[in-house]
Order: C-alpha cells, then structure tokens, then sequence
C-alpha cells in the first residue's frame, strides 16, 4: 500500500483527509501543537518549520504523496504577526518542498482562494493574483517556491468548511452553533466565495493523485454564492431557524484588522473538465456535512483529539 503524508493532521482539511484516506493509503499524519490519534494511521509531532526534523520525518516515511495542508489560517492573526506567518507558510513549505524532491514524492499544495484581490470573482486558473493581506501573500509566496524544485507538485486553490477536531468552527459549523443556541449570526450578503465541504475536496485530492494531475487548479464548490446565502442554507438543511442570521455589509464592519477580498469565487470549469469528482453545490455539500454527524464520522473525529 502506498504511503501519505499529510500535514497539518488536526486541521480542518488534514484531520478529514486522514480518516478518508485509511482505505486507499498507509496513512501518516503530523500535528504540532495539538497531539491526535487517529485509528489506523501513524500520527506524528513534526515543526515544518525545523529543516533538519522534516528532512529526517519524510526520509523516514518515504511517502509516495505528500498533501501540505499545515498553515497559519487566521488572517488577523497573520497581519499581526507577519514573521511567524512567513516562517510557518513559505518556510516551512519550502523545508517540506526540498524534503519530497529528496524522496521523489508527488506534492499537493493546499492554497487560497484569497490569492486575488476580490475585485471580479470567478477566478480562473490564468488570472493574475494579487493578494490584499499577509495570509494570502504569504500562501502565494509558498505557491511560488514550489517552483524551485524538481517536484511533481498540485497547487489546489480553494475555500472550504466542515467538521473540525479541534474544539473550533469552520464557517458551517459557526452557524450551526449559533442557531442551537438561539444567537445572532451576522453574515455579508457582499462577500462572495465558492465554498466545498473538505470531504469533497479529500475525493478530488485522491483523485489528482491517482491520476497525476499537475499545476494549478481551482477545487471548489460548483456554486457561487454570499456568505449570507451560505448562511441561510446552513439553517435549511440542518433544520435550524434561519432568523437568527442576519444580513449586515462588510462595509459596516469594522471588526477585521487584515483586509479582506469581497468576491474570491472560483471558476471550476478546468477541474470539471478533468476530475471524475463531482464538485457538489451548497446544498449537495451540507448535506453530506448533515449526513456525517449522523453517520457517527464527527464522533469519531473528535475523539481523535479529545482523549489527550
């Protein structure tokens, strides 16, 4: 069985993906600050920010796939704290890079939509990026290093919700939270994106893989729409009283410290065109979200990581 490393374990992505990926591959998944244990896979601690500690983990392993979801996400955060963000977002991918063209392992390179500035929506894979804060400039600058090596690589643009391990909230899982416990939930009816439920995106990236697709490429919803919409469709589909989601202007708010692009929604026509992978809708993917706590698949998640 072919051997995955995935980064970025107890993510949102990572976490998904290695529970997925049990049937296909020998799964390894790293963590840095939140220890997991997921049923058949290897969990393990790694700072891909150590050159010498991701060189001997991925010597070590000798994956055949490499999918690099580990990142600092939060956008304030990284406006506020530009070094770490690059430390973590472009050096580390560049340790992790230089380690995989040591072993000769394919590379998938999970990236932003928030590469472009907002300005017309629909991006495809030919437009120019231009991003407006240190998150999405630092995501870019990791797309760019990928370059420097004699990597097969994948970069997947994207936006995307689910269930989390860890004891914090996917957008999905914001307004689900707030809607159980009868609490406003503001949402931008003027920021548009193309969000895909991480499962979907775990199909998609097994596919990529098994049939080496390379370059840049655009996995997302099939379905654009604000957040506000998404809101509303969040309710819908979990039986929750949409009420409580009220429709504000980003121009009223004025809570953010990074900028914030106002139409980052993707064109999939290339990925459609390649991909057997059905890129569901909104309600196609919050179903499933729906049809996994009811299944037992978010027990089990969380208990990846509530046992330490």
């Amino acid at each position: 069985m072919e051997k995955i490393l995935i980064t970025g374990g107890s993510g949102l992505l990572g976490g998904n993906l290695a529970m997925m990926a049990r049937e296909k591959f020998e799964v390894y998944a790293t963590y840095y600050r939140h220890p997991i244990k997921i049923k058949n896979c290897v969990t393990l601690a790694m700072d891909i920010r150590n050159r010498r500690e991701t060189f001997r983990a991925v010597s070590r392993i000798r994956p055949e796939l490499i999918v690099h979801t580990a990142a600092l996400t939060d956008v304030d955060y990284c406006e506020e704290h530009p070094n770490e963000a690059y430390s973590l977002n472009v050096e580390g991918t560049r340790n992790l890079a230089m380690a995989a063209e040591s072993v000769g392992a394919k590379f998938i390179y999970i990236s932003t939509d928030s590469v472009f500035d907002g300005k017309k929506g629909m991006y495809t894979e030919e437009d120019l990026p231009n991003p407006l804060n240190c998150y999405a400039k630092t995501k870019l600058e990791g797309e760019r290093i990928l370059g420097e090596f004699d990597l097969n690589y994948t970069i997947i643009r994207t936006c995307i919700y689910g269930w989390n391990m860890q004891r914090k909230f996917s957008l999905a899982e914001w307004v689900i939270d707030g809607l159980c416990n009868n609490k406003k939930r503001p949402m931008f009816t003027d920021v548009f994106f193309s969000p895909i439920l991480v499962n979907n995106l775990a199909e998609a990236i097994f596919e990529i893989y098994e049939r080496d697709i390379q370059g840049v490429l655009n996995v997302a919803g099939s379905e654009r729409c604000s957040k506000f919409q998404f809101g509303k469709k969040v309710a819908e589909v979990f039986s929750l009283d949409g009420s409580y989601i009220e429709p504000i202007s980003i121009n009223d708010y004025a809570g953010f410290k990074a900028v914030r692009p106002r139409d980052v929604s993707l064109d999939i026509s290339k990925a459609k065109k390649m991909l057997h992978t059905k890129l569901l809708n909104v309600e196609e993917g919050l179903v499933w979200m729906r049809e996994l706590l009811e299944n037992g698949f978010v027990n089990e998640l969380k208990e990846c990581i509530a046992r330490y």
